[in-house]
């Protein structure tokens, strides 16, 4: 039976070719943080919550060294819409790497919910990697709500780099879990909204 990493472990070795080359992980943060984001198919949660972050934090994830990937199982070859997508309903550049999982290699390696058919231990939206490639954060799916768990993501990060003061013990990382909810909630995805925002996004 595969035991998913939890926080504290290194996370899995992988390499991968993306729209942008081969990517290496975890070479490819080696020196850097990263937010490892799930990216299952257009306008689901996870989907939302990837785009707003890159929209309003990319100065801010310059700032604290930190890169941004994210996994989906959609072909990013025959179905490439989402990035269009979000420029057209959002007004941002996606510029972070997209990795195509299209048989949840990976996906079931991180237990990231990287497509709309439900995969056996696959709920994590995102992971918060540091620079020696160690998971000190991890947020399940569903969420209550995305612009909390982008609150949550942010605070770590900032207490992880000792941007905020603790009373905690140095080195000593926190499981930040969003509370479950109901299993009908977590299968509601749905391919296309019925109304999508255009209001402008104050960036950072």
């Amino acid at each position: 039976m595969h035991i998913l990493p939890e926080v504290g472990d290194l996370a899995p070795v992988f390499e991968v070719d993306t729209e942008k080359g081969v990517l290496r992980f975890p070479e490819y943060c080696q020196g850097s943080w990263c937010i490892f984001f799930a990216h299952p198919a257009n306008f689901t949660t996870a989907w939302t919550m990837f785009s707003a972050f890159l929209a309003m934090k990319e100065r801010w994830l310059n700032e604290r060294n930190t890169k941004v990937l994210a996994l989906s199982n959609e072909s990013l070859r025959q179905n490439n819409q989402w990035a269009d997508k979000a420029r057209r309903y959002i007004g941002i550049y996606l510029k972070a790497p997209v990795i195509e999982d299209l048989d949840f290699r990976i996906a079931k390696q991180f237990g990231l919910a990287s497509g709309r058919r439900p995969q056996p231990g696959c709920d994590r939206l995102a992971l918060i990697i540091d620079p020696q490639g160690i998971i000190r954060m991890i947020i399940h799916r569903p969420l209550p709500n995305i612009e909390s768990a982008l609150l949550e993501i942010e605070m770590e990060l900032d207490r992880l780099q000792g941007k905020i003061d603790t009373c905690e013990k140095p080195g000593t990382p926190a499981p930040v879990h969003v509370p479950e909810f109901s299993d009908a909630i977590s299968n509601s995805y749905k391919a296309d909204p019925a109304y999508f925002s255009r209001k402008k996004i104050n960036p950072n």
